[in-house]
This record gives structure tokens, C-alpha cells and sequence, in this order.
């Protein structure tokens, strides 16, 4: 039974109650967290528990139990404003940055993608692969290059480096795939379709990646060295074509033995023969048939004679047979020594010099073919497979290919950038005195010992064809800008041929070994060396003989032409 005033009572233990429950609860909301499971179900009491045992607890204990709690209270609530007001402090304060970096951040460029869009691996090489391994895989090299392997690609080829990572415009691949330049790739057959093509720049603009995480570095602007002003890319000069302009060194006395005819070229560009004489270089103008003078040679004998692609710079190579070998490199129009390279302990009987006048290239008895920087003389690289004298050796128009053949019958093709070896051509039975290349470097003819002449082709490297030119070896080959062979050999005789080896015309006998021929003002004129000293110039048209010249001529046949008049006369004023 209750008594008066128990609902009171129970009206005010129900306040404490609920006052005592919702401190209760915020202080257990904000204790520690437990240390573990175990800690948490043993030692955390529930708040009906803490509550029940605060009621039972004297009214001094209870009320600094609740003092306790509220100090607590006010305490996490002062820690809470003070979290707000530092709150709204930092917020103010990063709006104030945001302020400040915003132009600044327009100025940071774009985050670069996360990797290339194009690889080798994925993309390039399967284009490569169905349209260009035929001749361009490892094996063959067409030019040097491979595009077997992504190494092969980025090594280049006979011409150098094809791809400039981040520079489609300046990359060499582009242009031949674009057929901008020769040689045409693909040479035969549909090139590379728009998409194809696309896909090969983008994936140079992207640094010619191999792989999504392939490092990449681009090519610097302007890296490339001018060369000098000599030694220029050859391709052509603007102006008179080159002629001596300078008063030339007389000739030497004619001596009692002779000289044979062997070393003789005639100027693709200008009309001048030059002929190997007696330790002199003699220059003939040809509208005239004009001696102008002498380079001389004080070297020793002279085996071998060319131009430069452009006429610009003469070559003579020799020596003293088991003593010595040099070579030298002219100016035509100055008549200055521009180097002397090769020099060693027996004579030079094959030289050339590349298209872009970079390079010249020399061999003889050692069996070594060896290439020289005619900038500074430098060897740049050796071949070294040649098993008997090196007779003959030639650079393709394009620069891309060298040719050397030997007295054993053997000839092969080099990458002329480095060195490399591109194919040996089997076919020879002797000695492989002459070589020469069509003007687009696809055909290479050779001439033998046991009276063939071989053609070649530079893309498949293999013969297309091959027939007996003379009765005995064949000396000399050359052919015109208009694809028309020139042969002559041991049975004295000189024969034009076209490129189906049939016989054009037959020009009258020289007498006696015919050692070396070639084809001068623009194919209009044929000469021919003979083993006498020699040397026959006819008419291209009609066989006719225009004049005989020699290598051994008197002091007196100097005619005193000035060079200014010479120089006239080569252009025609």
C-alpha cells in the first residue's frame, strides 16, 4: 500500500532516472574505445547497470558523481566550439589560397596520359610486318634497314637514323612511306594506307614507344651539326657546273714507257675528262679537247679515277706497288688538295667517293675495304671478308649500298652508313674488274674476268641477268643517265648495249686491251682507255671518232686557255 505522497516520491525518482540515464549515456559515448573484444564484453557496463548503481549510492556520492559528469559535458562542449571556430578559421583561410593559386593553376599544363596511345609492340610492328618484313626483315635489310624488331627500327639503316622520336615531319620513314623521296617504299604494289600511315606519325609524336611503359625522349630541335662547306650533301650545285677556274700546274715531261690507260673519268656534270698520266692527273675539256693542265700525283701510279656525284670533287687513288698507297681528293674548280687518305704499304687499286661527299672509300692487295670521313680523315669502319685484292668498288646513287668486288670472284654489298654486311652476290668466276649503278640505285652491273657481265638487283639481291660481253675479261662498265651499258675488255672493243643486254652499237678497235670506258657530256661522248695510253673519244650517235687523247702527252700540247674562258665555255656565254 502506498502512503500520501508516494506518487511524488516515484515522480522524482522517474526525473533522477531519466537525468541520470541521458548522463550515463554521454559519458559511456564518450569513453575510451575498448582495447578488444574480450575487454569490451567484460569490462563495459551497460548504462541500466551504471544507473542502478548510482541510485543505490548515498546522495553525496551521487551528486559528485553527476557534478563529474556535467563538468565533462561542459567540457566536450567547449572542445567542440573550439573545433567549429577552428573549423570556419582554416575554411576562410583556404578560400583566401584559392583566391591566389587560381590564375597559377591556369598557367600548369595538362597531366601528361597515364601511358602512349601507340606501341611498337601492339601497333606499328604488325603494319611493319604485312607490308614492309619482305624486304626489310632481318635477314635481307633492304638499304641496311631492318624493321624486324623494334631495336632494328630505331638503329636506321645504310642512310642513317629512320625514325626521330616526337618528330614524324623530320623522320625519314615518313617521307619514304609517303613516297616523298626514294626510294619508294613500298617499291612495288599499293604503299600504305591513310590509316596505316597516321598510325606510324602518331606513334613517332608519342616518342616511338615500344611498350605502354616504354620510356620515351624526344628529339632536341636543331640537333643536327652543318656540315662544312666543302663536303656538302651532293645532290646538286647551283650555278656552272664545276670546271677549273684557276690557272692549272704544267704537265709533266712524257716519259719513254707510257702509261697505260687504266684511270679514267669523265665529269657527270661538266665537260672534263680526267686521266691518269704519269704521277699526274691530266684534265681535258672536251668542247675543245682542250689540256688544260695537271694535278699532280707525286704519290705514285694511278689506279683509280671518279668524280664526286656532282662533279665538284675528283678522286685519285694509288701508290707504289709493295711500297706505298695514298689517295687524294681535289677541288675541280680550285685545283686544291682537299685530303690525302689511305696511306699505307701497298697501292690502291679501287676507290670512290660517297654521294654526300662524306665519306670515300678505298681498297687493294690487302683484301681490306676501308672507309675514311674526308672531313678529317678519320677511318670510320673496315670490311673485312674480301679473300683476294679488292678490284672494284662503287656507293649506290642513293648513298645507301656499297659495292666491292674482288680478283676471286667475289662481290659484296655493304651498308655504306656503317659498314655493315648486307649480301655477298654469287655469280663471278673471275676477277670483277668494274662496277657501275643505274642512276635510281636499283640495278648494280658488274663486269668479270671470264668475259660476263652481270645485272643485279639491289632490291632482291639477286642476278636478273647475265651474258657474255667480250672475248676475254671485261675492264670497264659504265652506264648513262639514260640507262643505256657501256663494256669494254680484252678483245680492244667498246659495245653499248640497253639493259636487256642486247647490242646497241660496236665502236672501232682500239688495238689493244681496252682497260677502261665511260660515258661523258651527259652520255653525248663515249671514251675508252687502252693498254697503249690511248684514249679514244667518240660520238654517242653516230660511233664517229672525235679525238684520240693519251697519257703521256708533250709539254707543248698545253694550250694556254685561261680559266675564266674555260669556265665561259663549260655553260656555254
Amino acid at each position: 500500500m502506498f502512503t500520501k505522497g508516494s506518487g511524488k516520491a516515484r515522480h522524482s525518482t522517474h526525473v533522477v532516472r531519466v537525468v541520470l540515464s541521458a548522463l550515463v549515456v554521454l559519458s559511456v559515448l564518450t569513453l575510451p574505445a575498448p582495447q578488444s573484444r574480450a575487454d569490451d564484453a567484460s569490462a563495459a557496463p551497460t548504462p541500466d547497470a551504471v544507473l542502478d548503481q548510482l541510485l543505490q549510492s548515498d546522495p553525496a556520492a551521487m551528486k559528485a558523481t553527476l557534478d563529474a559528469l556535467r563538468a565533462r559535458a561542459d567540457a566536450l562542449a567547449a572542445e567542440s566550439a573550439a573545433l567549429r571556430a577552428q573549423q570556419t578559421e582554416a575554411e576562410a583561410k583556404l578560400a583566401e589560397l584559392r583566391k591566389v593559386l587560381s590564375p597559377l593553376m591556369a598557367l600548369i599544363p595538362p597531366a601528361e596520359p597515364a601511358g602512349p596511345k601507340v606501341t611498337f609492340t601492339k601497333d606499328i610492328f604488325p603494319i611493319f610486318e604485312a607490308k614492309c618484313l619482305s624486304c626489310h626483315e632481318a635477314d635481307k635489310r633492304r638499304g641496311g634497314l631492318s624493321l624486324a624488331t623494334f631495336n632494328h627500327t630505331m638503329e636506321g639503316g645504310s642512310s642513317g637514323q629512320v625514325i626521330v622520336p616526337g618528330d614524324p615531319d623530320g623522320s625519314r620513314l615518313i617521307k619514304l612511306v609517303l613516297q616523298m623521296t626514294e626510294p619508294i617504299m613500298p617499291p612495288k604494289g599499293e604503299g600504305l594506307d591513310d590509316a596505316a600511315i597516321d598510325m606510324i606519325k602518331q606513334w613517332i609524336s608519342e616518342g616511338a614507344p615500344r611498350d605502354p611503359g616504354s620510356k620515351v625522349v624526344l628529339a632536341k630541335a636543331n640537333q643536327s651539326k652543318a656540315p662544312s662547306e666543302i663536303f656538302i650533301a651532293a645532290a646538286g650545285l647551283d650555278g656552272p657546273p664545276p670546271m677549273p677556274e684557276v690557272a692549272l700546274a704544267s704537265i709533266a715531261p712524257a716519259t719513254p714507257r707510257g702509261v697505260v690507260a687504266r684511270a679514267l673519268a669523265a665529269s657527270p656534270t661538266a665537260p672534263l675528262v680526267a686521266i691518269g698520266g704519269e704521277r699526274q692527273v691530266l684534265l681535258h675539256e672536251l668542247d675543245g679537247f682542250k689540256l688544260l693542265g695537271a694535278l699532280p700525283f707525286p704519290e705514285g701510279d694511278i689506279f683509280a679515277l671518279t668524280f664526286s656525284f656532282n662533279g665538284q670533287l675528283l678522286l685519285a687513288a694509288g701508290g707504289q706497288e709493295g711500297a706505298s698507297a695514298s689517295a687524294v681528293i681535289w677541288d675541280v674548280r680550285k685545283g686544291e688538295r682537299l685530303g690525302t687518305y689511305g696511306r699505307g704499304y701497298d697501292t690502291i687499286l679501287a676507290g670512290d667517293i660517297s654521294p654526300d661527299h662524306r665519306m670515300v672509300a678505298l681498297g687493294g692487295p690487302d683484301r681490306k675495304v676501308r672507309v675514311y670521313s674526308t672531313a678529317d680523315g678519320t677511318m670510320l669502319y673496315e670490311c673485312g671478308q674480301h679473300t683476294d685484292w679488292v678490284m672494284s668498288l662503287k656507293f649506290s646513287p642513293d648513298g645507301e649500298l656499297l659495292a666491292t668486288g674482288d680478283r676471286a670472284g667475289n662481290l659484296f654489298l655493304w651498308q655504306a652508313a656503317n659498314g655493315r654486311p648486307v649480301e655477298s652476290l654469287r655469280g663471278h668466276i673471275g676477277a670483277i674488274n668494274d662496277l657501275a649503278y643505274t642512276l635510281d640505285s636499283t640495278i648494280l652491273v658488274s663486269g668479270g674476268g671470264e668475259g660476263k657481265v652481270f645485272f643485279w638487283d639491289t632490291w632482291q639481291y639477286k642476278a636478273i641477268r647475265n651474258f657474255d660481253a667480250h672475248g676475254g675479261a671485261v675492264f670497264g662498265v659504265d652506264i648513262s643517265k639514260a640507262n643505256e651499258l657501256l663494256t669494254c675488255g680484252m678483245d680492244s672493243l667498246t659495245k653499248r648495249w640497253d639493259m636487256n643486254a642486247k647490242v646497241i652499237a660496236q665502236l672501232e678497235s682500239v688495238g689493244d686491251w681496252a682497260y677502261a670506258t665511260a660515258y661523258a657530256k651527259g652520255g653525248a661522248a663515249i671514251l675508252t682507255g687502252a693498254w697503249t695510253g690511248a684514249v679514244s673519244v667518240w660520238n654517242q650517235a653516230d660511233g664517229a671518232r672525235l679525238a684520240s687523247l693519251t697519257t703521256n702527252p708533250a709539254p707543248d700540247a698545253v694550250l694556254a686557255a685561261q680559266p675564266v674562258q674555260v669556265a665561259a665555255a663549260a655553260t656555254g656565254q
